[in-house]
């Protein structure tokens, strides 16, 4: 690789994480922000009340047009998984760069 391919190189990894930092930076935000929201989920999830709503979804009631995702234990389940997970992996690519320093 000559001198202006490297250069041109290591420009585009400029711009592209330049980029990737710009993108990042305001969902990082947005994403901490709402951990709080998060936690209030998993204590629903865990809670007599959630059991209660799940038992009157099953009623005749029940109107048929409410979105209920979140009564389906599933749904919430791999939520908060993929967000522990997530959590893992932030916490991971920060030790590497810190690390690499």
């Amino acid at each position: 690789m000559n001198r202006y391919e490297r250069i041109s190189r290591m420009e585009g990894i400029l711009d592209r994480h330049q980029e990737l930092i710009d993108q990042l930076q305001p969902m990082l935000c947005a994403f901490s922000e709402h951990q709080k929201e998060c936690r209030k989920l998993a204590e629903y999830y865990g809670s007599e009340q959630f059991m209660k709503d799940v038992d009157a979804s099953s009623k005749p009631s029940f109107p048929a047009d409410l979105k209920c995702g979140v009564l389906s234990e599933d749904a919430v389940y791999n939520l908060l998984a993929d967000n522990h997970q997530l959590a893992i992996q932030m916490i991971t690519t920060a030790l590497s760069i810190l690390e690499n320093e």
